[in-house]
């Protein structure tokens, strides 16, 4: 799925969360990794998010995740090359993990809701919003342990 910057991208419910949980991870599933460059925060239950929604002192804040674009996708190499390493190329799909264990703590202790919309905001490194931004994931999880 292609993100919008503001768009909700998954609901959870609260009550489906292990109890006392040691760590919590968002996870962006299947993500192709983006040609651009930006950091991308992620919000709980905020449904007007946008790049001036303050983060210091935010509960409904969880994190941010940072991405180094790639500039230009690669060229899958040769299956049949014998010096080809790890994942078939650095554009292949992957999961990249966010600890959100503390700000997710803070959060379900102040909620009333039990189901938490998430929303993703990307932000350009002049501050500014991107609403349409390189971003394709699978799916979103929430994770804990």
């Amino acid at each position: 799925m292609r993100v919008r910057s503001g768009q909700v991208v998954a609901t959870f419910e609260a009550d489906r969360l292990q109890p006392g949980f040691e760590r919590a991870e968002i996870r962006f599933e299947g993500l192709k990794p983006p040609a651009e460059s930006f950091e991308l925060r992620v919000f709980v239950d905020e449904p007007d998010a946008n790049a001036g929604t303050p983060t210091d002192g935010n509960i409904h804040y969880l994190g941010t995740q940072r991405f180094y674009g790639l500039g230009t996708p690669d060229i899958p190499p040769d299956p049949s090359d014998p010096y080809r390493f790890g994942r078939a190329s650095q554009s292949a799909r992957t999961t990249v993990p966010l600890n959100v264990t503390a700000a997710l703590r803070a959060y379900r202790a102040a909620a009333r809701a039990q189901r938490w919309n998430v929303t993703l905001v990307a932000v350009g490194r002049d501050g500014h919003l991107i609403p349409e931004p390189d971003l394709d994931i699978e799916g979103l999880s929430l994770v804990t342990t």
